[in-house]
């Protein structure tokens, strides 16, 4: 502590600086996963979380394979560049894109500051946001800090499809899962809703800084499952 106290830091500062070395975010992840519209097997997702310097970048693309991809040619590619310091997520730059053989919806944000600009559906948008906004790909990230660090808040805003969103989640206790991938201890989490027309679930795993594992989303009559088959 001497030395410490040299450079002038009390133990307060120390360990507020090493939880946030510990804690600050999840480690750099390159991961594939398969989708599966109940036992039929969809299409893949790859995910990517990579950073410089304080900056993160982190990626999604879905693709329809097999039957699937004959019928829609369905495809999803998400994207979020922004800052961390700490526990602090900012994103800067958000892009989401979901096109079909008849059709594609595009959503693009800007945030600047207290603002978000963009256009979703070629409609643009300007809204003032409540400070610590996050977009759904960032959330994520959120979600997993969070979880690693025991919040017991797991409330968050969040900018999707031109509009101002609250997302609330519950943790559902921990599950030893098995996957493709090999086993992990998870701890699993629920989208909270009014009313049981959906529903979603996350397995984030503690081997992975709480990065999802398996997500399950339940709509109407079809279940999805999207579960990791691999990461390095």
């Amino acid at each position: 502590m001497q030395l410490f106290k040299k450079i002038g830091l009390s133990l307060g500062s120390v360990l507020l600086l090493l939880g946030q070395s510990v804690y600050a975010m999840p480690k750099a992840l390159t991961a594939n996963y398969t989708v599966y519209k109940g036992s039929m097997n969809l299409g893949d997702m790859h995910l990517s979380l990579r950073y410089s310097d304080n900056q993160f970048h982190y990626y999604k693309d879905t693709t329809a394979k097999g039957f699937a991809a004959l019928i829609t040619k369905a495809k999803i590619v998400e994207k979020i560049d922004g800052t961390f310091k700490g526990n602090k997520l900012t994103p800067t730059k958000y892009y989401f894109q979901q096109s079909t053989r008849k059709s594609s919806r595009i959503e693009k944000t800007r945030f600047i500051e207290n603002q978000a600009q963009g256009t979703y559906k070629d409609k643009k948008f300007n809204l003032k946001l409540p400070l610590g906004t996050l977009d759904r790909a960032s959330l994520e990230i959120a979600l997993a800090n969070d979880i690693s660090r025991k919040n017991p808040r797991l409330n968050y805003n969040v900018m999707e499809r031109g509009k101002l969103k609250k997302y609330i989640f519950a943790r559902q206790g921990e599950e030893r899962l098995t996957t493709p991938d090999g086993n992990y201890m998870t701890t699993k989490v629920k989208v909270v809703r009014s009313g049981n027309k959906r529903s979603t679930l996350f397995w984030l795993a503690k081997e992975l800084d709480y990065m999802p594992v398996k997500i399950v989303h339940r709509e109407k009559n079809d279940v999805i499952t999207t579960i990791i088959k691999n990461h390095r």
